[in-house]
């Protein structure tokens, strides 16, 4: 039995990996999370951002611990203080359901639409509190940043985003990207093609 592990060594003496081992195993893991979160891809992902809210409350969605979702369009990842970070991809296109499935997986529940843009029939106050000012909408290296705090979404409510993709109404010079919000879950969204203000 070593015999053939010796040959195998000696056959390979000669070739050399450029690739860093920790890369190949990032990728590996990203393509079983992608089999396991979702099986699609599809719409796309949003230049600047601007937030377009409703929202706000007393909370109760606790965030299951450790959900790293790791994909070329977006990433969704829980941080050690119960907040998740979700970072968006401009060039890169995305599955707005595989979006709503890593960001529930999160402990957030999601309607996640593209170049749709949906707004709360009711007021809910609190929104500043869900998407804090200091970490909102930072841009950088391509992708746009948001810190989202599940704890601090009313009990009952999701997460309401439309996402403006590159080629949406090209001619309008609008630079706006994303819509966030909050509305409770059953409510009948109010919701337009056209980009908001």
């Amino acid at each position: 039995m070593n015999d053939v592990f010796d040959t195998m060594r000696e056959s390979m003496e000669g070739v050399h990996m450029h690739t860093p081992v920790e890369r190949i195993v990032a990728a590996g893991r990203a393509r079983r999370r992608r089999k396991v979160t979702a099986i699609a891809a599809g719409a796309a992902a949003a230049g600047g951002l601007s937030l377009v809210v409703a929202t706000g409350g007393q909370q109760v969605n606790a965030p299951p611990a450790g959900v790293h979702v790791q994909l070329a369009a977006f990433s969704v990842d829980s941080n050690a203080d119960g907040t998740v970070t979700v970072k968006l991809t401009k060039e890169q296109t995305l599955d707005p359901a595989t979006l709503q499935n890593a960001l529930a997986q999160a402990g957030i529940p999601a309607d996640i639409r593209i170049n749709e843009f949906c707004d709360s029939p009711v007021d809910i106050p609190g929104f500043d509190k869900v998407m804090s000012d200091s970490k909102e909408g930072k841009e950088k290296d391509g992708q746009v940043v948001i810190t989202i705090d599940p704890t601090a979404m009313p009990k009952g409510t999701k997460l309401i985003a439309g996402i403006r993709t590159r080629d949406y109404k090209p001619d309008n010079p609008s630079r706006f990207g994303a819509a966030f919000g909050l509305a409770r879950v059953g409510d009948t969204l109010r919701c337009s093609t056209e980009l908001p203000r």
